[in-house]
């Protein structure tokens, strides 16, 4: 007991340590900071650059004729990244893990994402990152972006406008690659005007204001915008006469399913980890080279990355990255605790003592920081399953009511989070500009009698032998509760869930699945519920066209039919109801408004009392602690009293710029 107080007592203390000084004004930086070019970073500082080092590996190939001096390497005008606590020593490897082979690896993805623009350590603004500047009219409706003269793939051959040509007109523009065109490049299933000004420079118009494009070439690696033309050349049927023969030899059925094979690893963050072929061409961080018997993926720097330190030494500083594929989330715990990992985000909190006791032995240290995003773990059933008796029974909004007060969230709290999170309705954070005091609480008590009260009125009054509730025609009512998990916490709540839902009489069966399957079952509309985190915070969410917040919700178990109607005027998909029309509609006249306008303001206020009223996901816990594991020599992470914002809508670990972490020593 003793054991259990002092622990409680070490994380409020952390806790509290980290609040206050998070509310300094950066007089102790949490995060390094980053200048478009060298221009900008004398102009801020009064500094200057003269000259350029490299690693010591690349100086090796460089003094053996492999590989062009770093002078010619680096773009004429490199971004310059500001160490957080001082320039680092080259060398070392950095390595994380995944449980899934081709998906997510959160802890080795991040290491390496590099986007067009990205969000600043003000978590608002939005700066240039592989571009060097941009411009916007004042009506939203043209976008200039100016790339670096010199900048590199990394394989050596030139990043220009051509890349962002290609894209546009023969991914974007291929009908047979992109049937349906969507994202934040899409207007009404068109694509802009696209000037290729010139090798540095494009420009889009747009016939229309799009106040939030910025935010979405921001937030998602996806939206870049280009694709190295001279790699995908090969595989399009438009370059390669002979695609679909190449196709054939490398066991495709035709050339577009090849080339979209080849595409994935460049597309969402989340398939980062899915690269096939090594040494394919990227702007990221790390160059896949290769992966070993054990199906562990080996990364090496790219010789031609584009960022530099305040000293002129080309990031990032260690030389490679390890995506380590263990079995399942214990084996993956049980890994960082001996040491294994030089970093680690993926932990639970009740692995927070073991953390702490075996810091020693496993040479690391841990930190703290608070997950900001909607919920931890929200649940959604399948308005549009093809079981018609469930369909008609989710879409009630007393089903829903009574599923959510059935859930005992201060119990959640203290079991799986030591009672300190926050037990939740599905909302937004106390600190959005979205957030009423009512939504944390909305159906959010818990309250089996009122559940077992709603279930009556709704007639699922029946029960069969064994005490579950039957469905209208007769049937028990069960719900297949078939998810997959990434973090241990997840499967502990789900588990929970499944036991309160249960004792309310609705026969509830918790399994876990492979991701891979879990999509494709959740995608095709063969699941009865899904369940994720919701990472729901305001840029994340404009960034997102407001996609965890209407249909599909996410990607999750439902609205894929009826986002379709919704997207297609009705020529496509299944005719949501009237009350999910008008939700769709206040997102869409949110979305259009100024970005930060009054209007904004109020119209965002107006569709986030409609999403949340509705009820339509089932939130449980809140901005949990989260427990980050640095090894004691890895330089330039995060402290221990403060880690900054923890939240997939910033990347995660991209805002620490893992490009200027460093070993001291070296390794």
């Amino acid at each position: 007991m003793k054991r259990v107080t002092f622990i409680l007592v070490l994380i409020t203390s952390l806790l509290l340590i980290s609040t206050a000084a998070f509310a300094q004004d950066m007089a102790e930086r949490v995060y390094p900071s980053q200048y478009a070019g060298l221009d900008a970073y004398t102009a801020a500082t009064g500094d200057s650059i003269d000259s350029y080092g490299e690693a010591p590996m690349l100086a090796e190939l460089v003094a053996a004729g492999e590989l062009p001096p770093v002078e010619e390497r680096l773009p004429a005008n490199p971004l310059v990244v500001q160490p957080l606590e001082q320039a680092g020593e080259y060398g070392g490897e950095l390595a994380g893990p995944t449980t899934n082979p081709t998906c997510c690896g959160w802890d080795v993805l991040e290491m390496r994402l590099q986007k067009l623009l990205t969000i600043d350590t003000d978590l608002s603004s939005i700066i240039p990152n592989i571009a060097e500047s941009y411009e916007v009219s004042d009506d939203f409706t043209i976008f200039t972006f100016n790339i670096r003269e010199g900048h590199r793939w990394s394989d050596g051959e030139p990043f220009t406008t051509e890349d962002f040509r290609f894209y546009f007109e023969d991914v974007l523009g291929n009908s047979d690659l992109t049937p349906n065109i969507g994202g934040p490049w899409g207007l009404d299933g068109a694509l802009p005007q696209v000037e290729i000004v010139d090798e540095t420079t494009i420009r889009l118009t747009y016939p229309e204001a799009r106040p939030t494009l910025l935010i979405a070439l921001g937030s998602e690696v996806n939206n870049r915008g280009f694709r190295p033309a001279h790699y995908f050349q090969q595989f399009h049927i438009d370059y390669n006469e002979d695609a679909d023969a190449l196709a054939e030899d490398l066991g495709f059925d035709d050339w577009v399913q090849m080339f979209n094979s080849k595409m994935n690893p460049y597309t969402f963050t989340w398939n980062l980890g899915s690269e096939t072929d090594p040494y394919a061409p990227t702007l990221n961080t790390f160059v896949f080279s290769g992966a070993d018997t054990f199906g562990n993926k080996i990364y090496e720097r790219n010789p031609y990355f584009f960022k530099v330190d305040t000293e002129g030494n080309q990031l990032p500083y260690t030389d490679s990255l390890r995506r380590i594929l263990v079995e399942d989330l214990q084996v993956q715990d049980l890994k960082a605790i001996a040491g294994e990992y030089s970093h680690y985000g993926w932990g639970t909190l009740l692995s927070f003592p073991t953390y702490r006791e075996n810091e020693e032995a496993g040479n690391y240290r841990t930190a703290l920081a608070e997950y900001s995003r909607g919920n931890e773990y929200s649940i959604m059933f399948n308005f549009t399953t093809e079981n018609l008796p469930l369909r008609e029974i989710f879409w009630d909004k007393r089903f829903r009511q009574a599923m959510s007060v059935a859930i005992d969230r201060n119990e959640i709290n203290e079991l799986v989070y030591f009672g300190l999170a926050n037990p939740s309705q599905n909302s937004p954070v106390p600190s959005s500009l979205f957030f009423e005091d009512w939504m944390p609480a909305h159906y959010a008590q818990y309250d089996p009698d009122l559940a077992n009260q709603l279930l009556d009125e709704m007639g699922l009054d029946q029960r069969d032998a064994d005490g579950f509730r039957q469905r209208p025609d007769g049937e028990t009512l069960f719900i297949n509760f078939q998810v997959s998990v990434p973090e241990d916490s997840w499967r502990q709540i789900g588990e929970l869930i499944t036991s309160y839902w249960n004792a309310v009489g609705v026969k509830t069966n918790y399994k876990l699945i492979e991701i891979g399957l879990y999509r494709e079952l959740r995608n095709g509309n063969q699941v009865d519920m899904a369940a994720w985190g919701t990472d729901m915070l305001d840029i994340g969410e404009v960034a997102n066209g407001l996609a965890n917040m209407r249909p599909h919700w996410g990607a999750r178990a439902s609205g894929h039919l009826w986002r379709q109607w919704l997207q297609s005027d009705g020529e496509e998909g299944e005719e949501p109801p009237q009350e999910i029309k008008d939700l769709w509609a206040a997102g869409e006249a949110f979305l259009a408004a100024s970005y930060g306008s009054d209007e904004w303001l109020e119209l965002g206020k107006d569709f986030y009392r409609l999403s949340m009223d509705g009820l339509y996901q089932i939130g449980t816990i809140q901005r949990p602690p989260q427990p980050l594991l640095f090894k004691k020599n890895l330089k330039n992470t995060p402290p221990n009293d403060t880690s900054g914002q923890w939240s997939w809508t910033y990347r995660q670990w991209v805002l620490f710029l893992p490009e200027q972490w460093y070993f001291e020593g070296g390794s």
